[in-house]
C-alpha cells in the first residue's frame, strides 16, 4: 500500500496529463480497448479497464448491452464479462457518481431489451447495482406468462437468467403464492438464487411469511439455515418489521425467538453465528440471558461471539453478564469483564472486585482493566485503601481507577480531594497520587510533581516522572525537555524526549511552534531512530522553514531518507515555495531517496520542478558564520539623503566599528550584546518583500525590547509581555509607532520569553502583514513614515533588526523581493498644469477611513468588502473647486460611488454629493431612476448612459467641479455636464434633502456599497 499521498496526488497528476488523449476517445473506442484487453491480468488492470468504462459514461454501457445475443445466436460471454466487471466495480465504496451513471444506462437498455434472456441478465445487473427490484424486467401479459417464463428460464442453467425470471414472478404473485414461491426458493442449491429469493420477498414480506420461513428452520441444511437467519436479521433493521418479529409466535406455545434459540445448539459455527445475530438484531431483552449465556461454554470463538453481540445489543445487559461471569471459564470471565468496562456497569462493582482476587494472572488483569470503568465517586476511600497496599505490578490500574471515581468532580475539588488523601498517607505513599495530580491538569501540581522528581528516589522518583509522562498539557514539554538535559537522568532520556516530541508536535498548534519544539528536541537527541522520528513530524509541520531545515540532513547517511521525504513533501505540497533554493533542495532529494516509491517520487519530483515558476525566491541574509551582507546603523533615511558621499562614508565606517562590537555570530545566530541602540541594518535596499526571521529575547536582562524596521522604517515590534507598564501585554507583532492606523497586533502569539519566536512579514506598499509562530497578529496595515509623518513610507529603503539595549537574537533571516508596479507619473501637461497625485500605486498616503476594505493590490486601491465593519475611504485634505481624473474597475452588478465636498461623517450622497459608479447594465438595476445610473449626481442630475466598458476593463473618468457646475466625462464621452442649483429651483428631483448639496468644499471619497471595484491612477488639480 502507497503511503506517500503527496507522491501518489502528485503522480496521477503527471499520468492523468501523459494519459491526456483518454478524455478524448469516443465511448466505442474505448469499449474495444477493454474487449480487447480482456480478461485482466491483475486487479489493477481490472480496476483500469472498469474505470475507462465508467468514465465512457451511459454509451459505453448501452454499446454493451447492444451487443447482447440472444441464445444460439453467438457468444455473450466478453460483453457479460466486462458488464458484470463494471457492475462490481461502480458498487464499490467511492463509487457513486459512476454508479448512478451505470444504473442509468442499465434502465434504458432494460426498456430497449427484445429478447427475454437479454432482458433478464440486464435486470439482474440492475438489481445488483440498485440494490432492490428493477421496474419490471418482464412485463408479462398475466402470472401464467410469468410462471412459464420463469420454468423456461430453469431450464437454462443459468443463475443470472433464473433471478431474474424469478423477480418477474414475485412481482405478479400475491400473498400465499408468494410465501410459496419463496418457500420453494429455499430448497434450492443455489446459495445466490436462494438469497434473491429472500431479497425479492423483502418488500411483501409480513407475519405470515415469517412463521412460514422459520418454521423451515430446524430440518434446513446448514447452508439454508445461514441464509434465513441473515435474511431474518436484515429484516430486523425495519422497525415495523422488528415489531412484528419481537412478537412473533409460531403457534401459540412456540415463539419464532425460541426456534431461533434453537439453533444456537447447531454443530456448525457459521449457523451458530447467524443465529446469535438474528436474536440480537431482534433485540428482544428475553435474548440477552440466553446469549450472556453463551459466556460460560467452553468454546473461544463462541464466546467471542457472544462478546461482540452483546456489546451492540440494544439494551441493558448488565445484570445478565454479571451473572454469567462467576460460572465462566476464564476466557468467559475476561469477555464479561470488558462487556461490564464497556456499558460502564458501576453497578456491578463487587463482581469487578471479586475478579480481582482470581488465582487466574489473565483473568486479574482484566478485572484491573475493568476497574476505572466501574467506580464511581462512592468508591475513591476504597481506591485509595487499594492503591497504598497494592503491588507495584496493579499500581497503574488503581491509579487509573482513583482518577475515574473523582472524574466528575471540579478540577480544582479533585486537587483538593487528592491533596487530602496523600496527607493522611504520608511521606512514603504520597507519590501513589502523583498520576492522578497530574490528571487534574491544574498547573501548581506541574511544580509538585517536578520537585517530586528532582528530589525523589527510587520509586517515588518512578512515579514523577510517570505523572510528567502522563502530563496532557504542553506546558510539560519545557520540564521534560529539562529531564532530557540533566545528565543525572540519563535512565529516563529516552522516554522523556519520546514524551517532549508527542507534546511539541501536536497537530493542534501552528506548524511554526512545532518545528521551533522540534528543533529544539533535533539538538539533544542521541540516536538515530530520534532523529528519523523528529524529521518525521517535521515533514509534517509544512513550513517553509522546515523544508529548509529538513534539508540540512540530507547529507547525513542514516538520516538523508527521511530528510529528504520531509523536503519532498513540504514542497510537493506547498507550490508557493518557490525559488533556486527550494530547485536545489529538491534535486538533492531526489538523489538520496532510497525506497519502494522513490521512482514515483522522483517523477512527481521533476513535474513540480519543471512547472515552478523561474524565479530567485527567498534569500539568506544571515550565512550564520559572520556579518556579511550587514552594516551598522547611520542616521535614519532622511538624514543620511542629506549627507554628502564623504560625510556619509564616514559616518559609516564609524558605525561599522560600533557593529562589530555590539553584533556577533554565535552558534548560527546574529546577536545583540550591546548596551546601546544601534541597529544592524541590511546593505542592500528592499521594496516590496516576504521575510521569514526567528528571533528570541534572552530572560536575563532587563527590559527586553527589539523589532524589525521595515524601508528604515520602525518598526515591527518584539518585547517581553511581562512588562505591563510599558504596554507588552499586547503582544509582539504590531507596528508599535503608528498613530493613525492600527498599532496593536490582533493578538498575542508570543512563545514564552526565552524561547525562539517565528517572524513571517510581507509588505507590499505601504501595507504590512504579519505573522507570530503561525498566527496573524497583523492583517494588511499602513506602515506610518515615523521619520516625517507628512510623508509617506519610503518606497525602498534598508531592513534593520533593532538594538534596544537588552540582548536578542536572530536567526533564519530570509528575504524574498516581489515584482513591484511602477509608480504611475503625471503626464507632462498634468505637470504644467499643477496635478497632484493621489494614488500612484504604491502607497495609500493620501487616504484616510476605511483602509481595511479599501486595501492595495497590484497597484491598485482594491475594495474587498467584509474585511472590516465598514465605512469610506476619504482624501486626507479637503477640496472644493477641482478637476478630479482617475480610471476604475467593475465587477458584475457593482455598486460604488465618488463623494466631493463631504464631510467624513453621515451619507455622503445627502451630507456632500455622491456621483454615481455602478455597472447600471446589468438586469438587476433594470427599473432604476434616471438620476441613480452611473456618472449621475445621485438623485440631481441624471448622467447619459451607455459609455462604460464591459466589465473587468478599465474605465478613465475626469470630473470637474466648479462651483455649483459638475463635469463628467467618462472614456473621453461628455455623460453629465449640468448646474446642481438650477436642478433642485423646483424641488430636488429624489424628493429628499440634501443638506450638503451646496458645500463649498469638503472631501473626495469613495463610498463602498458591498461591491468589488478597483481604483487606480487618481490625480487632482485643485482651481
Amino acid at each position: 500500500m502507497r503511503t506517500h499521498n503527496v507522491w501518489i496526488a502528485a503522480l496521477l497528476l503527471c499520468i492523468s496529463l501523459t494519459a491526456g488523449g483518454q478524455s478524448n476517445r469516443t465511448a466505442k473506442t474505448t469499449v474495444a480497448d477493454v474487449l480487447a484487453q480482456m480478461p485482466a491480468d491483475n486487479q489493477e488492470v481490472f480496476n483500469k479497464q472498469m474505470g475507462d468504462l465508467a468514465a465512457a459514461g451511459e454509451e459505453a454501457v448501452l454499446l454493451l448491452t447492444d451487443m447482447l445475443k440472444a441464445p444460439g445466436q453467438g457468444s455473450n460471454a466478453q460483453a457479460e464479462y466486462a458488464l458484470g466487471g463494471l457492475t462490481a466495480f461502480v458498487t464499490a465504496e467511492g463509487q457513486e457518481k459512476a454508479r448512478a451513471v451505470v444504473e442509468s444506462a442499465y434502465r434504458k437498455a432494460l426498456d430497449k431489451a427484445a429478447v427475454p434472456e437479454v432482458k433478464a441478465f440486464i435486470a439482474d445487473q440492475l438489481r445488483l447495482i440498485s440494490g432492490k427490484p428493477a421496474a419490471t424486467p418482464l412485463p408479462p401479459a398475466d402470472a401464467k406468462e410469468a410462471q412459464a417464463r420463469w420454468k423456461q428460464a430453469g431450464k437454462s442453467g443459468q443463475t443470472h437468467v433464473r433471478i431474474a425470471a424469478l423477480q418477474t414472478l414475485f412481482f405478479v404473485s400475491k400473498g400465499k403464492e408468494t410465501a410459496k414461491l419463496l418457500l420453494a426458493a429455499l430448497k434450492e442449491e443455489d446459495k445466490e438464487y436462494r438469497n434473491a429469493a429472500l431479497d425479492f420477498a423483502s418488500c411483501c414480506a409480513d407475519a405470515a411469511m415469517y412463521v412460514e420461513v422459520i418454521k423451515t428452520l430446524p430440518k434446513a441444511k446448514p447452508d439454508t439455515k445461514v441464509d434465513i437467519l441473515n435474511w431474518i436479521a436484515r429484516e430486523s433493521k425495519s422497525t415495523e418489521k422488528n415489531a412484528i418479529l419481537k412478537k412473533l409466535d409460531i403457534r401459540f406455545d412456540l415463539p419464532a425467538r425460541q426456534v431461533i434459540m434453537e439453533q444456537l445448539k447447531d454443530r456448525d459455527f457459521a449457523v451458530k453465528q447467524a443465529a446469535v445475530w438474528a436474536l440480537t438484531k431482534i433485540g428482544n431483552t428475553d435474548n440477552i440471558p440466553v446469549l450472556a449465556g453463551l459466556l460460560t461454554g467452553a468454546d473461544a470463538d463462541v464466546i467471542l461471539l457472544a462478546k461482540e453481540a452483546l456489546a451492540s445489543f440494544a439494551g441493558d445487559i448488565d445484570q445478565a453478564v454479571a451473572r454469567a461471569i462467576p460460572q465462566a471459564q476464564d476466557v468467559g470471565k475476561i469477555a464479561g469483564l470488558q462487556l461490564l468496562a464497556l456499558r460502564k456497569a458501576d453497578a456491578n462493582m463487587n463482581t469487578v472486585l471479586e475478579q480481582i482476587k482470581s488465582g487466574s494472572p489473565e483473568v486479574k488483569a482484566a478485572a484491573y482493566a475493568a476497574l476505572k470503568d466501574v467506580v464511581t465517586e462512592k468508591d475513591f476511600t476504597l481506591l485509595c485503601g487499594m492503591l497504598e497496599s497494592a503491588d507495584a505490578a496493579v499500581a497503574v490500574p488503581v491509579q487509573e481507577a482513583v482518577i475515574a471515581a473523582i472524574a466528575s468532580q471540579p478540577a480544582e475539588a479533585r486537587l483538593t480531594t487528592l491533596s487530602r488523601r496523600m496527607m493522611q498517607a504520608g511521606e512514603s505513599k504520597k507519590h501513589l497520587y502523583y498520576t492522578a495530580l497530574a490528571a487534574t491538569g491544574e498547573p501548581q501540581v506541574l511544580a509538585t510533581v517536578t520537585a517530586g522528581f528532582k528530589n525523589g528516589r527510587g520509586e517515588a522518583k518512578d512515579a514523577a516522572f510517570a505523572a510528567l509522562l502522563a502530563w496532557e498539557g504542553f506546558e510539560a514539554a519545557a520540564e521534560l525537555h529539562a529531564v532530557c538535559r540533566d545528565d543525572s537522568a540519563a535512565g529516563y532520556f529516552d522516554r522523556a524526549l519520546t514524551a517532549y516530541i508527542r507534546l511539541v508536535s501536536n497537530p493542534a498548534f501552528t506548524g511554526e511552534n512545532r518545528l521551533l519544539g522540534l528543533r529544539k528536541a533535533m539538538e539533544i537527541a542521541r540516536t538515530d531512530g530520534q532523529k528519523t522520528s523528529i524529521l518525521h513530524h517535521i515533514r509534517q509541520t509544512g513550513t517553509y522553514l522546515a523544508m529548509l531545515y529538513a534539508g540540512e540532513f540530507l547529507s547525513e547517511q542514516p538520516l538523508r531518507e527521511a530528510a529528504a521525504q520531509a523536503v519532498s513533501n513540504i514542497a510537493l505540497g506547498n507550490p508557493a515555495y518557490t525559488g533556486k533554493n527550494v530547485k536545489e533542495l529538491l534535486a538533492k532529494a531526489m538523489q538520496v531517496l532510497d525506497n519502494p516509491d522513490a521512482d514515483y517520487q522522483r517523477q512527481a519530483i521533476r513535474k513540480h520542478i519543471d512547472e515552478m515558476p523561474d524565479e530567485e525566491g527567498f534569500v539568506s541574509l544571515f550565512n550564520g558564520k559572520d556579518l556579511t551582507g550587514w552594516k551598522g546603523l547611520v542616521e535614519n533615511p532622511i538624514v543620511r539623503a542629506k549627507m554628502t558621499p564623504a560625510r556619509l562614508a564616514k559616518a559609516q565606517a564609524e558605525a561599522d566599528r560600533q557593529m562589530r562590537n555590539d553584533w556577533k555570530a554565535v552558534n548560527g545566530c546574529l546577536v545583540f550584546d550591546g548596551t546601546g541602540f544601534d541597529n544592524l541594518c541590511t546593505e542592500k535596499q528592499y521594496g516590496d518583500i516576504e521575510m521569514y526571521i526567528d528571533w528570541m529575547l534572552d530572560p536575563s536582562g532587563t527590559e527586553a525590547d527589539a523589532g524589525i524596521y521595515l524601508r528604515g522604517a520602525p518598526q515591527v515590534q518584539i518585547w517581553d509581555t511581562a512588562r505591563v507598564k510599558a504596554g507588552a501585554q499586547v503582544g509582539s507583532g504590531g507596528l508599535y509607532n503608528n498613530q493613525k492606523h492600527e498599532s496593536k497586533p490582533l493578538k498575542v502569539a508570543d512563545n514564552p520569553l526565552g524561547e525562539w519566536n517565528t517572524f513571517y512579514i510581507k509588505m507590499t506598499g505601504d501595507r504590512v502583514t504579519v505573522f507570530l509562530n503561525g498566527e496573524k497578529v497583523t492583517d494588511e496595515v499602513i506602515l506610518e513614515n515615523y521619520w516625517d509623518r507628512n510623508r509617506p513610507i519610503f518606497p525602498v529603503e534598508q531592513l534593520e533588526l533593532q538594538a534596544h539595549g537588552s540582548k536578542v537574537y536572530y536567526r533564519n533571516i530570509y528575504v524574498k523581493e516581489l515584482p513591484r508596479k511602477e509608480p504611475f507619473t503625471l503626464s507632462e501637461e498634468e505637470q504644467k498644469a499643477g496635478f497632484k497625485l493621489l494614488f500612484d500605486g504604491t502607497n495609500m498616503y493620501e487616504w484616510t477611513g476605511n483602509t481595511a476594505d479599501y486595501t492595495m493590490e497590484d497597484g491598485t486601491i482594491s475594495l474587498v468588502p467584509g474585511r472590516s465593519s465598514g465605512g469610506n475611504l476619504y482624501a486626507r485634505e479637503e477640496y472644493g473647486n477641482f478637476t478630479f481624473r482617475f480610471e476604475f474597475q467593475l465587477t458584475p452588478a457593482a455598486n460604488n460611488g465618488l463623494g466631493i465636498r463631504t464631510p467624513m461623517e453621515g451619507d455622503a450622497a445627502y451630507v456632500g454629493m455622491e456621483l454615481q459608479i455602478l455597472d447600471d447594465g446589468h438586469p438587476v438595476y433594470s427599473d432604476l431612476e434616471d438620476y441613480q445610473y452611473h456618472g449621475s449626481v445621485y438623485g440631481i442630475i441624471p448622467a447619459k448612459r451607455g459609455f462604460l466598458k464591459p466589465v473587468g476593463e478599465w474605465n478613465c473618468q475626469e470630473v470637474i467641479a466648479d462651483g455649483d457646475h459638475i463635469k463628467i466625462t467618462l472614456n473621453g464621452e461628455v455623460i453629465t455636464d449640468g448646474n446642481i442649483r438650477n436642478a433642485v429651483k423646483n424641488g430636488t428631483p429624489d424628493h429628499k434633502e440634501h443638506p450638503g448639496l451646496f458645500n463649498t468644499k469638503g472631501h473626495i471619497a469613495f463610498l463602498g456599497h458591498g461591491s468589488p471595484v478597483k481604483f487606480r491612477n487618481i490625480r487632482i488639480l485643485t482651481r
